[in-house]
């Protein structure tokens, strides 16, 4: 395969993990109400954030480090970064520092803003041909 359709399907990956997370932390306490059972599931809990983490953190590192060097948009690499860092802000000290509510907005906005640059990166690849 070469780098600029893996890069390109890094970048989708990216997104769907980002767009699970999200769904995840949006809609988490209306499906526990409605089905109590599945609080006591690894889906239920905080745990699943970071472990989407694992996937989420190396597939857009490589994915937008790849698109950068070929397109030279810092756009991407401040929205990637912004992303990232609330992301991991929120994962490791979230519910330390913040509210229930202030940790899901912060969740979202970071998989909003890594969204958003991998959306960017997508686009700027398949304008210049990266994959040729």
């Amino acid at each position: 395969m070469r780098s600029g359709r893996m890069q390109r399907l890094m970048d989708k990956t990216a997104i769907a993990l980002s767009t699970v997370c999200a769904i995840h932390c949006l809609f988490l306490p209306v499906i526990i109400v409605m089905l109590p059972a599945l609080a006591t599931t690894s889906l239920g809990s905080e745990s699943f954030h970071r472990f989407l983490l694992w996937f989420v953190f190396p597939i857009s590192v490589l994915a937008l480090m790849q698109g950068c060097h070929r397109h030279k948009d810092r756009v991407v690499v401040i929205f990637g970064v912004l992303g990232l860092a609330l992301l991991l802000v929120t994962a490791i000290a979230g519910h330390h520092v913040l509210s229930e509510e202030g940790e899901r907005v912060a969740t979202v906005l970071g998989v909003t803003a890594l969204a958003f640059g991998h959306v960017r990166n997508y686009r700027l690849c398949r304008k210049h041909k990266c994959s040729i």
